[in-house]
């Protein structure tokens, strides 16, 4: 019985993946995940509380993730020193980590979140980035304005995420990715620089 009961956790899991991914947190409906999955909307809350716990069991894999992708940056601080296009390196191979795993559920985060608990996910991950790199301008003296900071870190993950959500094949979208590092990220000190 406890197997069966796990086959039908994963059809709706599977049927909210594809319901979120086409209609977000705000606009996807219970019912139409329930028919997706084979069940009846009332047999569905028994599984899931409603549609914050169901939205919530899908993105956690993608927040745990991302977690253990800031602590580990903040743990290695001293790793890179000065160095931000590497710091950054470091990032997007967490980021490309998390998406190989859990690809549908990052982008479901990402953009599809609103109205959802989550819907912070975007600010969260670009905060991240752009404390990193500010840390990053700091140790090498770089006198730089935050606001351009937070902009290319924002700009680059943007980026990041439009080859992510385009791009399905993985050597072409790392191949694009690495040149958006040149592009945002060589001689970023001597380009930001306020003097």
């Amino acid at each position: 019985m406890q197997y069966q009961k796990e086959v039908v956790r994963a059809r709706i899991i599977a049927s909210a993946l594809t319901e979120f991914e086409k209609h977000g947190f705000l606009d996807a409906q219970m019912r139409n995940i329930a028919r997706g999955a084979g069940i009846s909307t009332g047999n569905l809350y028994r599984y899931f509380a409603g549609k914050d716990d169901l939205f919530d069991t899908i993105v956690k894999s993608v927040y745990q993730s991302i977690d253990a992708l800031i602590t580990d940056q903040h743990a290695h601080i001293h790793r890179n020193q000065g160095n931000v296009k590497l710091v950054v390196k470091d990032i997007v191979a967490g980021i490309m980590l998390v998406f190989t795993h859990h690809g549908r559920e990052l982008l479901i985060a990402a953009d599809q979140s609103k109205g959802s608990k989550h819907e912070d996910f975007w600010s969260v991950l670009s905060g991240m980035v752009f404390q990193r790199i500010r840390q990053e301008m700091q140790k090498s003296a770089e006198d730089t304005d935050d606001l351009l900071i937070n902009l290319v870190a924002s700009g680059f993950l943007q980026g990041m995420f439009t080859i992510l959500r385009n791009i399905k094949e993985p050597r072409r979208a790392e191949e694009l990715i690495n040149r958006m590092l040149i592009f945002y990220f060589d001689d970023l000190g001597y380009r930001l620089r306020t003097s």
